[in-house]
């Protein structure tokens, strides 16, 4: 495949058609009136002046930053404008890869050998991470500044979104940089650790459990204790030595979800039982109907179901 040779200079012409000797052109952010700069030659290091001058044959080097927005003015050597033509971008995909970042992880640093310094929404940057992100992360491309890295959705990261080495991809929209591609290999998302045979997620309390995982997760006590949002779907495993109660929080205090299983383990060390008791809500014994609280004998196991949001069914073996 081959391309046609692009324009090797800036030119232009009067309203006769003969080159604007003398002529200035003058580079503004597109649709505005602040001067943006372009630069002498394709490193990007030396700015031209603003306005450029064009030479005896009208010509002069104006070289772009890749996909920045321009207004260009065009006068001639006197001030008469000759032309505006607004929304000049030097469209390119591949300038957008910048190598490896440097700076930290959670705080990324990115500098392209192009030396663009004004961002614009849909700005695309591939990146190799130097770091693997722990939370919410930001980065500074080309000294424009630390902005911040979020998902597409604009909620903030979570660890292991970036990962180091491996190729990530950010669009610049609404002042953040957005992640479209989070470099992880299986892919990562908000919530999730990765997803495969140990990709987890929180429960109510926030403490995280592996997805798909069919166990019933335990919490041990050896005292009398009430259970916590975090309870909810665990056993509640007993292992003390005298007769204490358990007790389910009333929905006004723990607005456990409808369908919430909790599950009471009677492992007690001596021949004792423990209650199950209630905050204020209905405890209802299936099958007899009855309600209020329940003894449960040692080794004794009871399923307590929440079906309402201040009833819950309970059931097991050596309950009374």
């Amino acid at each position: 495949m081959t391309t046609l040779v692009p324009s090797l200079f800036y030119r232009d012409w009067d309203a006769n058609g003969n080159p604007l000797v003398g002529g200035l052109a003058y580079t503004y952010l597109a649709g505005t009136t602040t001067p943006a700069a372009t630069y002498t030659d394709s490193s990007g290091v030396t700015p031209n002046t603003n306005p450029v001058v064009l030479n005896a044959r009208g010509e002069a080097a104006i070289w772009l930053p890749s996909n920045i927005g321009y207004k260009f003015v065009v006068t001639d050597s006197v001030g008469n404008t000759i032309r505006t033509v607004d929304n000049v971008i030097n469209s390119t995909a591949g300038g957008l890869y910048a190598g490896t970042s440097t700076g930290a992880a959670n705080a990324y640093l990115l500098t392209y050998s192009t030396s663009w310094s004004v961002l614009s929404d849909g700005v695309t940057v591939y990146w190799l991470p130097s770091a693997t992100n722990t939370g919410a992360s930001t980065i500074n491309v080309n000294s424009t500044g630390a902005i911040a890295i979020t998902n597409p959705d604009g909620s903030a990261l979570v660890a292991g979104q970036i990962v180091a080495g491996q190729v990530a991809a950010l669009m610049y929209r609404n002042s953040a940089w957005r992640l479209l591609l989070t470099g992880t290999v299986p892919q990562i998302l908000p919530g999730f650790t990765a997803l495969n045979a140990g990709t987890t997620v929180p429960d109510s309390g926030g403490t995280a459990w592996p997805v798909g995982y069919a166990g019933v997760p335990q919490n041990g006590q050896t005292g009398a204790y009430t259970l916590v949002l975090s309870d909810a779907n665990k056993h509640i495993y007993y292992t003390g030595a005298s007769s204490v109660a358990l007790t389910i929080p009333a929905n006004a205090s723990v607005a456990y979800p409808i369908g919430t299983v909790l599950t009471f383990v009677n492992d007690a060390s001596a021949a004792v039982s423990i209650t199950i008791a209630i905050n204020t809500d209905v405890l209802v014994w299936s099958p007899s109907g009855a309600t209020g609280t329940r003894t449960l004998a040692q080794f004794g196991r009871a399923v307590a179901q929440k079906v309402a949001s201040a009833r819950w069914l309970i059931s097991g073996t050596g309950l009374t």
